[in-house]
């Protein structure tokens, strides 16, 4: 059973696509942990409410602290922003013309340039004038696998439509070689086509019934199953390569949140709250802990028993976001994302922390998260700082940190035993050449 297992996973890894986008998403690992660092000292450091900013007083005598902040900020947005949608598909559309033996750099940048046309949503709206051609509408929170796609696509058209590689741009004479010109034209015109389609979509207001229908699916309701479903949501959400997922939620964003706090204020006491299981209360307190998948406790999981050097590079690189629960770094790093070795834990390892969780607040052995957290806390206090300074939510935190390490352990070793096997047939696991 686990030599068909690890012959699926093998066989799965080898598809074309995947190998792609496995390539794309490593590419993007020295610029996403930049990024997460950035916003983790933005939000920690450089914000009123911030943890270390609480701590030590920054805002009180650092100049222009508000300044810093909103320059971190911005900066970490734009540059998750560029990476997610530009780069990203820049780097599938080079890996998927290398693969097809197309030239790499032209599709690269014709997806790189598609990805502006296509988010330029004023290109049929308002004119364009000198010093306003970069109003391109980024969206902070991306999804890397459509990114993915795009690339793959330009990648393929490339493929399609020229006969052989075409990496010289000029010849020795420095006369341009005209090979690459109908898949840049048809890449164009179809990224023209889909912005023109997007306008359309946004003038009937076709994203905000989308949304809404979405929004239905995912429960906002305060029990235990609910929350469940949504951290279900949230895991999958992640693994596809939602960036969102890896925001860090505010404790208004959970309307229990704050009825719980009003109850506790008035009444002085913890016991008895109106809504004992929320997204604070279990996810974010232990379901969440170490951030999303618990991706803290691989980070531990890889340096302790991976073989792979690469693999435990990056682990280590990833430490410091991870603590401060940021780990879209492991998400591209490893890879983790459309890794179907690391799904079931990624899954399992929230959902089991909050039935411990459940458990100690159903026995009453351990007071709720209810007290707002600052911003950029590490995550091994959040339900510490959240119960008010419970030390039994502490010990329960590192308890559950502890069985989570123990949980992803046997998916590392199914990884070394893969990568083994395919090193035996001659091939590496994961290369950016």
């Amino acid at each position: 059973m686990k030599n068909l297992i690890i012959n699926n996973i093998i066989r799965f890894r080898r598809m074309g696509i995947v190998q792609i986008g496995q390539k794309t998403l490593v590419s993007l690992f020295p610029f996403i942990i930049l990024v997460a660092i950035t916003r983790i000292i933005g939000d920690s450091v450089f914000s009123s409410t911030g943890y270390i900013n609480m701590l030590l007083s920054i805002s009180s005598w650092l100049p222009q602290f508000q300044t810093i902040g909103l320059f971190l900020t911005n900066f970490s947005s734009l540059l998750g922003g560029a990476v997610g949608l530009l780069l990203t598909a820049y780097f599938s559309a080079k890996y998927t013309a290398g693969y097809y033996g197309k030239s790499t750099g032209t599709a690269g940048i014709t997806a790189f340039f598609f990805n502006l046309i296509l988010y330029s949503r004023e290109l049929f709206t308002a004119p364009l004038n000198d010093g306003a051609l970069t109003r391109v509408n980024f969206p902070v929170a991306t999804n890397l696998i459509f990114a993915i796609f795009i690339g793959y696509l330009v990648g393929k058209i490339f493929d399609w439509t020229t006969s052989e590689s075409d990496e010289k741009i000029v010849d020795e004479q420095f006369n341009y070689q005209p090979k690459s010109i109908r898949p840049i034209f048809y890449s164009l015109v179809l990224a023209v086509f889909l912005n023109f389609l997007l306008a359309l979509a946004n003038y009937y207001n076709l994203f905000t019934i989308i949304n809404q229908f979405f929004s239905s699916l995912v429960t906002s309701k305060s029990n235990l199953i609910a929350t469940f479903i949504n951290t279900i949501f949230l895991s999958l959400s992640a693994w596809f390569g939602n960036s969102a997922s890896f925001a860090n939620q505010q404790f208004t964003d959970d309307p229990f949140a704050t009825s719980n706090l009003n109850y506790v204020l008035t009444n002085k006491t913890s016991v008895n709250i109106p809504y004992p299981y929320t997204q604070t209360t279990l996810y974010q307190g232990f379901g969440g802990f170490a951030g999303v998948g618990a991706l803290l406790a691989l980070v531990i999981a890889i340096l302790l028993v991976a073989k792979n050097q690469r693999n435990k590079q990056v682990s280590l690189l990833s430490l410091f976001p991870a603590l401060f629960n940021n780990g879209a770094s492991m998400m591209v790093g490893v890879p983790i994302m459309l890794n179907v070795i690391y799904l079931i834990p990624f899954i399992l390892t929230p959902l089991i922390n909050m039935l411990f969780a459940y458990g100690a607040l159903a026995l009453k052995l351990m007071p709720p998260v209810v007290y707002p957290v600052p911003d950029g806390t590490p995550s091994v206090l959040y339900a510490f700082i959240g119960s008010g300074g419970s030390l039994r939510a502490f010990a329960l935190g590192i308890f559950v940190f502890i069985i989570d390490v123990l949980i992803y352990i046997p998916f590392v070793k199914l990884n070394n035993r893969i990568q083994e096997d395919l090193q035996k047939e001659g091939e590496v696991d994961v290369q950016t050449d």
